[in-house]
């Protein structure tokens, strides 16, 4: 989940409230285990085989409707978890869902079941994330920024100098082309 890496990156460098934002990351990694019980749910029993193009064919608008409620909820903890990034969120846009959908077509060749292993790894790998996210965000204090080296400023040294000569006050043109002229003959 990159929108999150970015926002917890954010989130570090400017300081804010990690606890609030780690339990935000908590709460979206309960949403993936969740989603992960039900992609377990489907592998115990997979019940009857459905078409050879879709997901849902074959774990059943139940399940998929679940899935993707709990998608939404998360979604909208990603969006807190943004927004406490500050003037960074603005350029956050979210990228992919952190919950494993069935919405998804088979591959060629896949099964349903295929797919589900595939689909649950993948969202156990996500909320292991997640969890890591938050463990990394836990520890920022509120208002506390990263410590930055001061710059060392240089101390400029003038140099005396002779005054300028004031330039002389340039021709226009059209002299200089009648001078060029004259010379020419």
């Amino acid at each position: 989940m990159q929108i999150l890496d970015q926002a917890v990156e954010a989130i570090r460098k400017q300081g804010g409230n990690g606890t609030q934002v780690a339990a935000k990351l908590e709460a979206i990694a309960a949403c993936g285990d969740q989603a992960s019980r039900l992609w377990q749910g489907y592998l115990d029993s997979p019940g009857a085989p459905g078409d050879k193009y879709t997901i849902v064919s074959w774990i059943g608008a139940e399940r998929a409707k679940n899935l993707h409620e709990l998608s939404l909820q998360a979604h909208e903890l990603v969006k807190d978890v943004c927004a406490a990034a500050g003037k960074q969120a603005r350029f956050l846009v979210l990228d992919e869902s952190p919950i494993a959908l069935a919405y998804r077509g088979l591959k060629e060749g896949e099964t349903g079941p295929q797919a589900g292993q595939t689909l649950l790894t993948e969202q156990q790998a996500t909320n292991k994330h997640l969890r890591a996210l938050a463990d990394k965000v836990r520890g920022v204090k509120p208002g506390a920024k990263k410590a930055k080296t001061p710059a060392v400023k240089k101390v400029a040294v003038k140099k005396k100098t002779a005054p300028k000569k004031k330039a002389a006050a340039k021709k226009p043109a059209v002299k200089k082309a009648v001078k060029k002229a004259a010379k020419k003959k």
